[in-house]
């Protein structure tokens, strides 16, 4: 009995001692699965990336090849052009249409393209009326010409080259032209400008041109019957420098021979004072007056043509 509770037992160890070595046979087997399985991931993920270089090279080969075969394919830059069929023109001033043939050259048979609007913008703003210029394609064969031009503001006498007297107009950022289109009306509401200029000395633009224009202006909202009146504009003592001491514009008017106006007083404190002083002579039966000084501070000094003297 006791030997054969021993066999027993030692078959008992020994089936446990089986156990164990299977157990650690099993343990093993699923380390070696899990190393495997890693393995095989680490696999793709390489040929997965090779597989994307493949495929980046191929599409750059082939983006590549169209590209070169794209380049040697003309390219049409510029768009079909027709011939100018019209000319669309239009301006802020007097100039008429058939102006333009004076100034520019355009042939029948000109395509759009063909147009220089550079140049042409050169050639049109070279004459002096004009101030600035837009020359624009619309297409397919319309070409737009837009002109703005400078405003007239006084009138100068020259001596054109066979001796005779000519009429240039000045403009209020001094530009000296001959002028095109302005109505007679328009150019006898201009008063005249001094000094005189011969046409060889050249024509240079005036300087403070825009501070008399706004004398003008004053006069003409302020006092636009008296405006009338005025003939000349002398610009004798006046340099064109606002700002020098003792600079004045004189107007020759037919109601009064000499009106004295201060660039350093404000034109329309001085024009109140003229419009005091006119109606003073008025009231005592309009005595001649010979000159009317307004560039005084604070006042006016009235010189009769009997030689009294009076301040306002």
């Amino acid at each position: 009995m006791i030997g054969g509770g021993k066999h027993k037992g030692s078959t008992s160890a020994s089936g446990q001692q089986s156990w164990r070595a299977l157990a650690g046979a099993r343990s093993g087997t699923r380390i070696q699965s899990t190393q495997a399985r890693k393995r095989r991931q680490v696999q793709m993920l390489k040929l997965l990336g090779v597989f994307a270089v493949f495929v980046s090279i191929v599409a750059a080969i082939t983006w590549g090849v169209i590209a070169f075969k794209k380049r040697q394919e003309p390219i049409q830059i510029a768009t079909p052009s027709k011939p100018v069929e019209t000319i669309i023109f239009d301006t802020d001033g007097v100039l008429p249409s058939r102006w333009l043939g004076t100034v520019i050259e355009l042939r029948r048979d000109t395509n759009m393209m063909e147009v220089d609007i550079y140049l042409m913008k050169q050639q049109l703003e070279a004459h002096g009326q004009v101030k600035t210029a837009s020359i624009e394609r619309q297409f397919p064969s319309a070409l737009k010409i837009e002109i703005k031009e400078h405003e007239p503001v006084l009138r100068m006498r020259v001596m054109g080259a066979d001796g005779q007297p000519e009429t240039r107009i000045v403009s209020r950022a001094g530009t000296v032209y001959k002028g095109v289109g302005y109505p007679a009306a328009t150019l006898g509401s201009l008063p005249f400008v001094l000094p005189y200029r011969h046409p060889e000395t050249g024509f240079q633009p005036l300087r403070g041109i825009e501070r008399v224009a706004e004398l003008l202006e004053d006069t003409r909202r302020t006092q636009p019957n008296f405006y009338k009146t005025w003939q000349l504009v002398s610009l004798e003592h006046y340099s064109g420098d606002p700002e020098m001491p003792g600079e004045v514009i004189e107007v020759r008017t037919t109601m009064v021979p000499r009106i004295i106006f201060g660039l350093n007083t404000d034109f329309a404190q001085q024009l109140d004072r003229l419009g005091v002083v006119l109606q003073y002579v008025q009231s005592r039966g309009n005595p001649a007056l010979k000159r009317i000084d307004l560039s005084l501070q604070g006042s006016a000094a009235v010189q009769f043509e009997s030689g009294r003297i009076s301040t306002f």
